[in-house]
């Protein structure tokens, strides 16, 4: 079994212990029980589709960030002319041939 710390604000925690004990008594684990259910859940209203939307909105934000990481340890001058083979790449001609170029 697990063990978690947290921090509630005193009216919070008032309020769940005084629940928490008026459900499940006054004896050993009423609070874990109480918790346990709590935390169950929140986990099923924040379920998977969830958490698999934020994960892909993370892992474009972080995709965004590395390709823009990349791109600023090039040396400007070095980042300037790759940026005109890559457009003069684009405007070649003889790249979209037909078949021979004779």
């Amino acid at each position: 079994m697990a063990e978690l710390k947290i921090y509630l604000s005193d009216s919070l925690n008032e309020k769940f212990r005084r629940i928490a004990m008026s459900i499940y008594g006054y004896g050993r684990g009423s609070l874990s029980k109480a918790a346990e259910e709590a935390f169950t859940r929140w986990c099923s209203e924040h379920d998977r589709s969830h958490v698999a939307e934020k994960a892909r909105e993370h892992s474009e934000t972080t995709q965004n960030a590395l390709s823009s990481e990349a791109e600023s340890h090039i040396n400007p001058d070095e980042r300037e002319s790759v940026s005109r083979e890559v457009k003069s790449f684009g405007d070649d001609r003889s790249l979209n041939s037909t078949g021979s170029s004779t």
